[in-house]
């Protein structure tokens, strides 16, 4: 008997816990969505995430106060720049789940940025219920990881980037291209930005780091330069884990597409299972690899799995279209319909190339029938 009280006691603080963090996870979303960057930071350990950026680091007094001292301002910057990247793709966040990552609680948000495709962010939360640190899936960092690097540029001396990347740095002009990325994102200048990598130490250029910071900068210049990135990212790293998920464009663009399938996985498993999001990319990776009847089955899992998920409903037109099936084209666009409450003007739509051939077929005739 005691051991059964004790044994829902526990259960009952388990469940506790996860209530605390889907709030603070859906608390997070929302503060997003409303572009509100002070709710953000009321939902950060401010002092618990700078003392995680500086572990382990070895810095002196000096140095240690100056960081803590420019902390705040570094991440509010770095909040700002991530409302100014949703806000610029007319994007969105959700809450998905909570779990747990090395005995550390977190909550899982995706974030939908159009056409920029989506991103997977962890936040770890404290006894406070406060987020410590965040993990982002797309570039396989740690936020505190790569504060350390935004930091070191407003150091004084050298000893940051001594830690960091092995080596000294002997003159002001060394130090000069971590002052100008940093710059260079403050204007969203990804062009910028990515030119200014050429011009980091050597050593970092070897790194991981360096070649996922290549590819997050070239996917936001254009399409050659981001799989030129992608390209070097898979050649040097492509065996990571930890890097699946960035690479699943890799093998989309060349048309590798079993191998970009499995890397979809492993990015499941990554985020400890499929959502809507994922669904819709299989079906999309599929439809490219022209397995037609698997990619409908993905698409319509992706609806069924969020019906508010827009991408999942237009990869069912799209397996439609691409195969000429009035019957899969209509399903999705009604589909669509009934979702959002929305109603296509069927004449302008197979007034429009990609519809012209499905226009014509029975399924598509029936539907225009029935609205006049």
């Amino acid at each position: 008997m005691k051991k059964t009280v004790l044994l829902a006691a526990g259960l009952l603080l388990a469940s506790l816990a996860r209530a605390d963090v889907a709030a603070t996870g859906e608390a997070i979303a929302v503060a997003l969505n409303k572009r509100d960057a002070n709710a953000i930071l009321r939902l950060i350990d401010a002092d618990a995430v700078a003392r995680a950026t500086i572990k382990d680091m070895g810095l002196n007094t000096g140095d240690r106060e100056t960081v803590l001292k420019v902390f705040p301002n570094a991440l509010r910057t770095n909040i700002d720049l991530g409302i100014q990247t949703i806000e610029g793709t007319k994007g969105s966040a959700k809450y998905l789940r909570s779990g747990q990552r090395n005995g550390r609680p977190f909550a899982l948000l995706r974030y939908d940025l159009g056409d920029q495709g989506i991103d997977y962010v962890e936040y770890y939360l404290g006894k406070t219920d406060k987020v410590e640190d965040w993990y982002v899936h797309s570039l396989a960092t740690l936020f505190s990881t790569s504060a350390r690097l935004g930091l070191s540029s407003l150091l004084k001396t050298d000893s940051m980037l001594f830690a960091l990347l092995g080596s000294r740095l002997t003159t002001a002009d060394d130090a000069k291209p971590f002052i100008e990325l940093r710059a260079n994102l403050q204007k969203q200048d990804f062009a910028g930005a990515y030119r200014t990598l050429e011009r980091f130490p050597e050593d970092f250029r070897k790194t991981r780091q360096w070649a996922l910071m290549r590819v997050a900068y070239g996917g936001r210049v254009d399409d050659a330069t981001h799989r030129a990135a992608l390209r070097y990212l898979a050649q040097n790293f492509g065996k990571d884990p930890e890097l699946q998920f960035m690479l699943i464009d890799h093998h989309f663009f060349e048309k590798q597409f079993d191998t970009a399938l499995v890397s979809l996985t492993a990015l499941e498993r990554a985020i400890g299972g499929e959502d809507a999001a994922t669904a819709a990319l299989r079906g999309n990776i599929l439809t490219a690899a022209q397995r037609y009847n698997e990619a409908a089955v993905a698409c319509r899992r992706g609806m069924t799995l969020e019906s508010d998920h827009k991408p999942a409903y237009w990869c069912l037109v799209t397996v439609g279209l691409s195969t000429k099936n009035g019957k899969v084209a209509v399903e999705g666009l009604k589909a669509y319909e009934g979702a959002f409450a929305v109603e296509f003007n069927l004449a302008q739509l197979a007034a429009l190339a990609e519809y012209k051939e499905i226009a014509t077929t029975p399924e598509f005739v029936a539907w225009r029938k029935s609205r006049r």
